[in-house]
């Protein structure tokens, strides 16, 4: 899991670097983003859509002027509706999630679906058979457990996530339980979807953005399920008017915890052209920020470890690792140690965090391991430096590897989707040369799970930790 940059030393040594940390999130500032392929979008009356994979429509212009629906694809995504030109809405952009099956049957009642980038809701359960089941996602509610009702679910992320990037949708409620041995309880209501409309000139809300999430039928407490949460809703624009109303609330039913809402975030240079409603209230900025067109949340405040020098020159913006092609050469008659020199962001400072550089000779000999003291790493945790000196064989290539390793504390795992049943203990973030960078977790024992192979929920559990570790500074 590493990649390498090799360089040249004439007539003393050579060098090369590996990035080990690296973060997929994008720093791009706004753009409506939108390329225009969709065309103009003017759907007719009671359209149903069920969202593209990848979820990413490119308008020119979007007048919606009926009700239209949205339904999860196959992948899941979050629906995201970019325009070259204005986004006009006189009539209804619906992303709610189900309703929760209520049948009075022998079979479990099965949790409604979210909506798009939005979770299921929990089955519901039989005492002769399956039991109910929680409701989906990040903050699914927890079944019908004897007496006590089904809960409902949270949204998913710290009250302090307001900016809605990553983009996901609300959980699912939980199943109730049956009140006898042929009759299922009923099913919990599924978490509304996450939506993101943004446009290079203006969004005109005169009717309705809905992503509330779905009903559950309570009945008794012991056999009612619970409802699912709100979704999210996120509009980005020069230029946000209108006297509409925009919902990402809670469904209804439940006797035990309610669920929560959803969250909605508008961010324009001029907000004051919109007097409509929001519910609930929404988080704002006064300027449109980064837009991301990814179906999937990508992880975001991923730490980063770069080698940024080596005696005072600076890597190279591109690396070829080859150690026949040096990507970097030392003048003549630098004298070793070398000082190499890293940057990091989103990292814990200090001990939590043990670097190391490696350097691997061309020639036959053995690699050395060089860590880089505590005292030498410095900063913040949003940006800090390390710095080791390094001696490199003379009259050869050689490569320089470095690695940041963060093992985690029980509190911080525990923050971490389970592997085989196993918390995981570190966190490996590495670029491969030529390929896309990669995420994994660890576990003790050393199973190794690739964050983009996990399920959709528990990457955004993934995301969300590293959120809380910036947050809380958890070590």
């Amino acid at each position: 899991m590493n990649a390498r940059l090799i360089g040249k030393w004439s007539r003393t040594a050579a060098v090369a670097m590996l990035l080990a940390w690296i973060n997929t999130a994008s720093g791009q500032t706004f753009s409506g983003g939108s390329t225009g392929a969709d065309g103009a979008f003017a759907p007719p009356f009671g359209t149903t859509i069920t969202v593209r994979p990848g979820g990413v429509y490119n308008y020119t212009t979007v007048n919606i002027g009926n009700t239209i629906t949205y339904i999860k694809g196959s992948d899941n995504a979050p629906l995201v509706i970019l325009a070259t030109g204005d986004v006009n809405i006189t009539g209804a952009i619906v992303v709610n999630g189900e309703n929760g099956a209520s049948l009075t049957s022998s079979a479990p009642n099965i949790g409604g679906a979210g909506g798009p980038g939005g979770f299921a809701g929990g089955n519901g359960g039989l005492q002769s058979g399956p039991p109910p089941t929680a409701g989906h996602g990040p903050g699914g509610g927890l079944p019908s457990i004897g007496s006590t009702g089904a809960q409902g679910g949270s949204y998913g992320a710290p009250s302090s996530f307001v900016t809605l990037i990553p983009l996901f949708g609300g959980s699912g409620g939980g199943g109730g339980q049956g009140s006898s041995f042929s009759t299922s309880g009923f099913a919990g209501g599924g978490g509304a979807g996450a939506i993101l409309i943004a446009s290079s000139t203006r969004i005109h809300i005169m009717g309705q953005i809905m992503a509330n999430g779905g009903n559950s039928f309570t009945g008794n407490c012991t056999m009612g399920g619970s409802a699912g949460t709100g979704g999210a809703i996120r509009l980005v624009a020069p230029e946000i008017t209108g006297t509409g109303n925009v919902q990402a609330i809670r469904g209804t039913g439940g006797c035990a915890t309610a669920p929560s809402n959803g969250r909605i975030r508008m961010e324009a240079f001029n907000l004051l052209g919109f007097i409509g409603t929001t519910t609930p209230v929404a988080s704002v900025a006064n300027a449109p920020g980064p837009v991301s067109p990814a179906g999937n949340p990508a992880l975001v405040n991923v730490p980063t470890l770069a080698i940024t020098s080596i005696g005072g020159l600076s890597r190279p913006p591109t690396t070829g690792a080859s150690y026949f092609a040096p990507d970097l050469t030392l003048a003549l008659g630098t004298v070793n140690p070398v000082p190499v020199v890293l940057t990091a962001t989103n990292t814990p400072v200090g001990s939590p965090t043990a670097i190391t550089v490696r350097l691997i000779p061309q020639s036959p000999g053995s690699p050395t391991n060089i860590a880089v003291p505590t005292a030498d790493h410095t900063g913040t945790f949003a940006n800090s430096s390390a710095s080791v000196g390094v001696t490199f064989p003379v009259g050869q290539v050689s490569v320089i590897q470095a690695f940041a390793a963060l093992t985690l504390t029980g509190q911080t795992a525990s923050l971490f989707p389970l592997i085989d049943g196993e918390p995981v203990d570190r966190i490996m973030v590495a670029a491969m040369q030529g390929q896309p960078s990669t995420v994994s977790l660890v576990t003790k024992s050393g199973k190794e799970v690739r964050v983009d192979r996990l399920r959709f929920e528990d990457q955004l559990r993934v995301t969300q930790a590293w959120e809380a570790l910036k947050e809380t500074r958890i070590e």
